[in-house]
């Protein structure tokens, strides 16, 4: 989805430059000083908004309520999609807080306690109704991807479900073993 948002508002943003330059350059009389000096709004249009004063303010007004829900929805497209953290416990005394980065942090650890991981890369994704590890392993030339996407589901996202108290804690895993480097010949 995330794609598909960049793609949709870089295509947008080209074709509105587009027509910036476009006009820019008919105003600047590239296309002749006929179009250049040519009116933006029809007689008939001119004469309606003469004839009824509510046309520019309702122009305005909807001018306004577009850019409004533009700076909303660039708000919206701003944020990262990565918690802080994720709230561990809430009751009488207080609530115990575990941030993203100690999360994240101690389950590349975890993944890194396999002898075939070379390295491991985690990142919390999600709300906190749903959080989501993901998580980028890279394992050793002719590992066994299999035992270590058990590894995985075995130990190392349990324990970070047990340690977090979140049994709904869910991981998406991309894995990648490194092939044998290639033989030399002399």
């Amino acid at each position: 989805m995330e794609r598909w948002n960049s793609v949709l508002l870089g295509l947008l943003g080209l074709l509105l430059l587009g027509a910036g330059v476009v006009v820019l350059l008919a105003g600047f009389g590239v296309f002749g000083t006929a179009f250049a000096d040519q009116a933006v709004l029809s007689p008939d249009t001119r004469s309606f908004a003469a004839r009824h004063g509510w046309f520019w303010p309702a122009v305005g007004t909807a001018a306004g309520l577009l850019a409004l829900g533009a700076l909303g929805w660039l708000c919206v497209q701003l944020r990262t999609g990565r918690p802080r953290g994720l709230q561990i416990t809430d009751d009488v005394v207080g609530g115990v807080h575990v941030g993203s980065a100690a999360l994240t942090d101690a389950v590349a650890d975890d993944l890194l306690q396999n002898p075939v991981v070379r390295a491991a890369r985690v990142d919390l994704r999600g709300g906190p109704r749903r959080p989501v590890l993901q998580m980028a392993v890279e394992a050793e030339a002719g590992a066994d991807a299999r035992a270590v996407r058990s590894d995985v589901e075995g130990r190392v996202l349990p324990h970070a479900q047990r340690a977090l108290g979140r049994p709904d804690l869910a991981a998406e895993v991309e894995l990648g073993v490194y092939a044998a480097p290639p033989a030399r010949v002399l």
